[in-house]
């Protein structure tokens, strides 16, 4: 059900962003540009790439490296797997630490011409992160069960 959802708003961020971008290029074209534009559209791209990484997380198709476990053996790939998931999920743990005390210090600085706080966008990266981590925890669950 929540990955139905994070694609549904995945889909949606994309579509507003590109009819944003449209309509955007057409006003200017126009005559009349719409100042906000540019803000809105990069503050929904930052929330799209925090969904579209979990969701390339949770289908293993994320950017890795994978020579060193494609050579080894199914034991040490096992290992080699739960050592990288403990090791990211502990770095996704103190990156949560220092993304959600920037929430609220982003609230008092105002997105120009909108004039809405910071700290609508920069709340993308906590959310993101337990995305991450949850993710990883079913990962690690997995694979942890599996063997």
């Amino acid at each position: 059900m929540f990955r139905r959802i994070e694609l549904a708003l995945a889909t949606c961020l994309l579509v507003a962003i590109v009819a944003l971008v449209a309509v955007s290029a057409v006003s200017r074209k126009f005559g009349s540009p719409i100042i906000w534009s540019l803000e809105v559209s990069t503050a929904l791209f930052v929330w799209l790439v925090v969904l579209t990484v979990d969701i390339a997380m949770q289908d293993d198709r994320h950017f890795g490296l994978s020579i060193v476990s494609d050579n080894a053996t199914p034991r040490l790939r096992r290992i080699i797997e739960v050592t990288n998931i403990a090791v990211v999920m502990v770095l996704l743990c103190y990156l949560l630490y220092y993304a959600v005390a920037n929430v609220p210090l982003m609230h008092k600085r105002m997105l120009g011409a909108l004039q809405i706080p910071k700290s609508y966008i920069h709340l993308a990266m906590p959310v993101g992160l337990l995305l991450w981590l949850r993710t990883l925890a079913f990962k690690f669950h997995a694979i942890w069960k599996s063997g």
